[in-house]
């Protein structure tokens, strides 16, 4: 039975793994994540502001399909903010997936396009206390592929309550 079902298994995904493209060009994007990265920025929640100090660490993933990520900053009101990141490309929908799991209580799937040149835009919908929330995160990357430029924009029921902007240089 085990046997039988390791082979419906196998021919079942056989499909999905021949129509994929080995190394879809869209991938080169995600590997400029890979590696360490360190910087600073700002953020922003209502009158209070913070000056923030961030470590990153990026390692590629899934036959490099993926990259993950260990994001670490300080300098936020009250807390050491960690957060662990899985970025994906999917080619049958043509759209890069961000699976961020916080220790702020934050899980969420933010979605982005490819879109040319060196900008990514991601977004996740949802809700916070049960109003409608949205959050817009965009990636500008240097020609050179030693920085990358980050602004994150958090809106709740329409209204901006937090907003963060920080520079990352490859280690």
């Amino acid at each position: 039975m085990k046997i039988h079902m390791m082979m419906f298994c196998a021919f079942s995904l056989a499909p999905l793994a021949v129509s994929a493209d080995p190394a879809p060009k869209q991938l080169e994007r995600l590997g400029s994540l890979v590696g360490s990265w360190k910087g600073g920025g700002s953020m922003a929640m209502g009158k209070d502001k913070a000056k923030l100090e961030i470590n990153a660490d990026c390692q590629p993933t899934s036959a490099k399909f993926g990259v993950l990520c260990t994001f670490h900053a300080t300098g936020m009101p009250g807390m050491t903010y960690e957060e662990t990141d899985l970025f994906g490309y999917e080619p049958n929908s043509d759209t890069y997936h961000w699976y961020a799991v916080t220790n702020a209580g934050e899980t969420h799937d933010h979605v982005s396009k490819p879109q040319s040149g060196d900008h990514l835009e991601f977004h996740y919908t949802g809700t916070q206390e049960g109003k409608p929330a949205k959050e817009v995160i965009t990636f500008d990357f240097s020609k050179d592929g030693k920085t990358i430029a980050t602004r994150s924009e958090t809106s709740v029921a329409g209204a901006t309550v937090a907003t963060m902007d920080f520079k990352l240089t490859r280690k």
